[in-house]
């Protein structure tokens, strides 16, 4: 059985701070008997620094929450306009001929 081992080191572990000097530093600390050496690149981030990917996923965490109030609100006007009709309020929850529900809402089951 294989066991694998991911380390991520700082480049300033060689003088140059390069990340190839920094393998070929850490290569050389381990025998090729112990272990075999193989360098793992972290692809960069599309979309900038880290810094900014936090703040993207925390401003979709808020518009997250804003879109579930909305679309909760909605059915609940929906349900007061058609008086707790629950075969019209159905009805008009459809989006593009399918019925529109949240993901991560409970789903009503009933027994046969």
């Amino acid at each position: 059985m294989s066991s694998y081992l991911l380390i991520s080191l700082p480049t300033s572990i060689a003088p140059s701070g390069d990340s190839d000097d920094a393998f070929k530093t850490v290569t050389a600390a381990v025998s090729s008997s112990e272990a075999t050496m193989v360098p793992f690149d972290i692809p960069e981030l599309k979309i900038g620094t880290l810094d900014t990917l936090v703040l993207q996923a925390d401003e979709l965490a808020k518009l997250d929450g804003a879109t579930e109030g909305t679309v909760a609100k909605v059915a609940d006007i929906l349900n007061s306009i058609f008086d707790g009709e629950q075969r019209r309020v159905t009805e008009n929850k459809m989006i593009n001929e399918s019925m529109a529900s949240p993901p991560h809402s409970p789903q009503l089951f009933t027994e046969c």
